[in-house]
């Protein structure tokens, strides 16, 4: 297999079968380029951080210590971008503490508007959308309500196009998944936590079993468990990693050249296995998934982790150095022997990420441009010099406007509209809508909102004369399924 010498991420081969991330179980898969959050403008799940690739893959490696270096700066980056959800205390005024503090002042103010009612009322979030518009003169709407409050959550709407609508309710818990449609006979359900003798199984063929469901499941309803356990992980192994002060450097931070301290460490093949070692026993904590994980992959967590230790030679290493200003990361600087230097620049503005780049050698492969004038605040990104979005925001009058281009198709979509906060969280509402492309349909009367607060509003479901997907019977589940194909034969 050969592996990102940037990102550590494997490159498919032509008819090669999915691999999987062994954390997750889910299969990995290249992006041509960052997606973006249409609320923030920011790269969506993919920061330098995440180990993204940015720009053209290259062919090859061009040795092991590629694929160490991205292993390697992937792992420790990862483990302190999560300090972001979960702040974990440890070693006063130790580098690492200082480190961790200034990645979550770095990131925590990331944004063009405040939308941190998403992150700071995620379990007690109510969110509703509307849309409505013409596509190509057929009339289409929907309205759609999220709802989390502890440990539950439900997904209510309707949706519509020309005379066929839909009319929909999801609840969940921690015991069960129910579900409900305007025309069924009855809602129906899953029980998660309980025995099942039912004949779904069998008519999936035995490809997905009662087991596999049931434990998916039960990690969506716990995932805050999950969650603490990798934070703790990262705190820990974060922990094993030994810094050693740098000499001090000169670096772009709100337009001026400053000084900046610096933190060494290096990455090699004995600290490396100290870091895995700490997700390792995280995952351990959560038998079910791991034993899942395990059975997609074909491949126990053990023989993960020898394989990958194995990939690496012992000789090979990174120097990776952290630069600080004033509590915030100024740059990261990774250098592995017989690469490129990976230089990642948070040269700021209004907040911290308003202006930053990706350095790999002399090439700039990614950057976000900024600046904020009388008010209006905008912002580009590039990749590889390529502009891929464009986004202002007059913090006034809250008119918005985002520009989305893919070079490759040479299409262009853009949305116009405005944000405002309103009591408890916040609305963005877009009313115009422009899309140039080839195969583009005509969008008329075109109307989005999204208003996020917090105190949700969760809708159960009766499950008194529910169908039990679990324990129904194939008569039972034939009709079932012939009333959903009748359901959704309009559309």
């Amino acid at each position: 297999m050969k592996f990102d010498p940037m990102t550590g991420q494997p490159i498919p081969e032509e008819n090669a079968q999915p691999k999987f991330d062994p954390a997750t179980g889910q299969p990995i898969q290249q992006q041509n380029g960052p997606a973006f959050d249409p609320m923030t403008g920011q790269p969506i799940n993919q920061t330098p951080y995440q180990g993204q690739n940015f720009g053209s893959t290259p062919d090859q490696p061009k040795k092991k210590t590629g694929l160490y270096l991205g292993i390697g700066a992937a792992v420790l980056i990862v483990a302190a971008l999560i300090f972001l959800v979960v702040k974990v205390a440890g070693m006063f005024g130790s580098p690492a503490t200082k480190i961790e503090k200034a990645l979550v002042n770095t990131f925590s103010q990331a944004q063009m508007f405040d939308t941190s009612v998403l992150q700071d009322s995620a379990d007690d979030l109510q969110v509703e959308m509307e849309l409505s518009g013409k596509v190509e003169g057929t009339k289409v709407d929907a309205n759609v309500s999220y709802a989390k409050k502890g440990k539950e959550m439900s997904v209510t709407g309707d949706a519509g196009a020309s005379i066929v609508s839909v009319n929909f309710n999801f609840y969940m818990n921690q015991s069960k998944v129910c579900f409900d449609m305007k025309g069924l006979d009855s809602p129906v359900f899953y029980d998660y936590t309980a025995e099942k003798d039912g004949d779904l199984e069998d008519l999936l063929g035995g490809e997905v079993t009662f087991d596999q469901i049931d434990t998916i499941l039960k990690t969506i309803s716990d995932s805050d468990s999950l969650v603490k356990d990798i934070a703790n992980a990262n705190s820990k192994a974060l922990a094993t990693l030994e810094f050693e002060k740098a000499d001090t450097e000169k670096f772009e931070v709100n337009g001026k050249d400053v000084k900046c301290s610096g933190y060494t460490t290096i990455l090699d093949k004995d600290s490396l296995e100290g870091v895995l070692n700490e997700y390792k026993a995280a995952l351990e904590n959560h038998e079910e998934l791991l034993d899942l994980i395990e059975e997609l992959t074909d491949q126990d967590l053990e023989d993960m982790y020898d394989s990958l230790l194995d990939e690496i030679d012992g000789s090979d290493e990174a120097e990776i150095t952290f630069y600080l200003y004033k509590n915030q990361v100024a740059a990261i600087i990774i250098d592995a022997k017989g690469e490129d230097k990976v230089e990642v620049l948070f040269e700021g503005g209004s907040y911290p990420t308003q202006n930053m780049k990706v350095k790999s050698g002399k090439e700039t492969i990614y950057e976000v441009k900024g600046e904020e004038e009388d008010g209006v605040i905008t912002q580009e990104v590039y990749s590889n010099g390529v502009k891929t979005s464009k986004m202002e925001y007059d913090k006034e009058s809250g008119e918005i406007k985002m520009t989305y281009t893919d070079e490759y198709s040479g299409s262009e979509f853009t949305l116009k509209g405005t944000y405002e906060k309103v009591k408890g969280g916040f609305k963005l509402e877009f009313d115009d809508i422009e899309y140039d492309s080839y195969y583009s349909s005509s969008i008329e009367d075109f109307n989005l909102s999204i208003t996020a607060t917090k105190g949700a509003k969760v809708e159960k479901i009766d499950t008194k004369d529910a169908v039990d997907l679990g324990n129904a019977d194939e008569d039972e589940l034939t009709e079932l399924a012939e009333d959903f194909v009748s359901l959704f034969g309009g559309f």
